[in-house]
């Protein structure tokens, strides 16, 4: 996948909830988010990517186009998330997250 959205231009939307993705799938995702000029809508759901599988896709976000990324169901705890607002606070893409259903607790 990687290779592949380095050298895409024209896909916009990739979908590969529930696909079994490990944190090796999302660093691979990742690294071709990095070359991708064209990517706007990512959906990850359940698919268990965890704090490391989010770390590498929030350290992605900065040069994406990426305006939508839904990640529920994949195992983030406060220590993802907290990777990941550090991302989007410097992202001005991202319109909608989704989140839900992962163990991000607080205290």
């Amino acid at each position: 996948i990687s290779e592949a959205l380095k050298h895409n231009t024209s896909l916009t939307k990739l979908s590969v909830e529930g696909c079994g993705l490990s944190v090796k799938g999302a660093i691979s995702i990742s690294e071709g988010i990095m070359g991708n000029s064209s990517l706007e809508k990512l959906w990850m759901g359940s698919n268990e990517i965890g704090d490391d599988g989010i770390s590498a896709i929030a350290g992605a976000l900065g040069n994406s186009k990426i305006s939508v990324l839904d990640v529920k169901h994949c195992g983030i705890t406060l220590t993802g998330a907290t990777v990941l607002a550090a991302a989007l606070s410097s992202n001005h893409t991202i319109r909608e997250l989704n989140l839900l259903g992962n163990p991000i607790t607080i205290g």
